[in-house]
């Protein structure tokens, strides 16, 4: 964000837009940038309710400030590095390791999590390109959220089915051995003990469509942020109807899945330089002036990625000092095996 700063000063001669979008930052709507914050804080916090939900369902206690805590540093190990989805997606997997949760769930928290997220995405676009009429290609939008809606009812259908499950696994890995020669019964011990692990797991469809709709607000409020930035920016709040120089609800919500769908490459940390781009072209594209949407996206990267990284890694070096954030916790349904249960998934 320094170097980008200092890049926007340096070129504010040669690019006019820049100039006047500094210009818009520095004379925001104070509420605008407040609220903003809010909107964005309080996704993370829909996404820490998302991962205590799914770990209640494995059987596990964990009350909403730990998981809080986590969702917040695993933000920050994502944002910070290149490739810092792969870092988080481990961080957390140890860290619930830590807290006693079974492989299984851990694993399972982290594929259901992640197929509800992208799915959501997906179908957030898919809407605003809809409605939009915007020339775009469907077909791998399509496909992908076909596939990920796939993988989370095959998750949920293995969560409430799991000896059903085994016996198709069983078929499964005894058919591979066949083909490799090796013992017919190779690996069926440690799968018996993974779905009696498993079988811990009670979600309801109920509580599997109110983590849904938790996930759904994650992607929601970080939106909501974005669109006050731009009242920060610009003194309007996007609407509707298209004005001239301005766009709506809808140009807000594509610009964002665009920039999102940039930034899963992460060659830089958290998109930097890619996503701001992205977004900042989208939000012409759907109707803002360059320097309304330079500087509205400037103003929500600042919050929504520097802020919410730094308070994350304030969070990570205080549970450091005061030893880690392993925690005790209540585990009445825990499976038997879960001693002997493997590190890796």
């Amino acid at each position: 964000m320094a170097v980008l700063a200092v890049a926007a000063f340096l070129l504010r001669d040669k690019m006019p837009f820049l100039a006047e979008g500094y210009d818009d930052v520095r004379d925001a709507n104070n509420t605008g940038l407040i609220l903003g914050f809010i909107a964005v804080f309080a996704s993370i916090v829909a996404m820490a309710e998302v991962m205590r939900g799914l770990l209640h369902a494995g059987g596990y206690e964990i009350p909403l400030a730990k998981t809080l805590q986590l969702t917040l540093v695993g933000n920050s190990w994502s944002s910070t590095f290149p490739g810092g989805a792969a870092i988080s997606t481990v961080y957390q997997y140890r860290t619930m390791r830590l807290w006693d949760v079974s492989v299984v769930v851990s694993s399972w928290f982290i594929i259901v999590s992640g197929a509800l997220s992208t799915v959501w995405l997906i179908a957030l676009g898919l809407v605003s390109i809809f409605f939009l009429n915007a020339s775009f290609s469907l077909a791998p939008l399509v496909g992908s959220a076909t596939i990920m809606t796939a993988l989370a009812m095959l998750v949920f259908f293995a969560t409430n089915h799991p000896y059903g499950t085994e016996t198709v696994l069983r078929k499964l890995i005894m058919g591979f051995n066949r083909l490799t020669r090796r013992e017919p019964t190779r690996g069926l011990t440690s799968l018996h003990s993974q779905i009696v692990q498993l079988d811990a797991v009670h979600l309801s469809f109920g509580r599997f469509a109110w983590i849904a709709v938790l996930s759904l607000l994650n992607w929601v409020l970080d939106i909501v942020s974005l669109w006050l930035c731009i009242w920060a920016v610009t003194d309007y709040l996007p609407g509707f109807e298209m004005q001239p120089n301005r766009t709506t609800v809808l140009g807000v919500t594509l610009a964002f899945v665009t920039s999102k769908i940039v930034g899963t490459a992460q060659v830089t940390p958290a998109g930097l330089g890619p996503v701001e781009a992205a977004m900042t072209a989208s939000l012409v594209a759907v109707g803002m002036t360059a320097s309304n949407a330079f500087g509205a996206v400037f103003v929500y990267r600042i919050l929504s990625f520097a802020l919410i990284a730094g308070i994350g890694w304030i969070t990570y070096f205080v549970s450091v000092a005061r030893g880690g954030m392993a925690m005790e916790t209540t585990t009445p349904d825990k499976a038997p095996n879960d001693e002997a249960a493997p590190e890796t998934a």
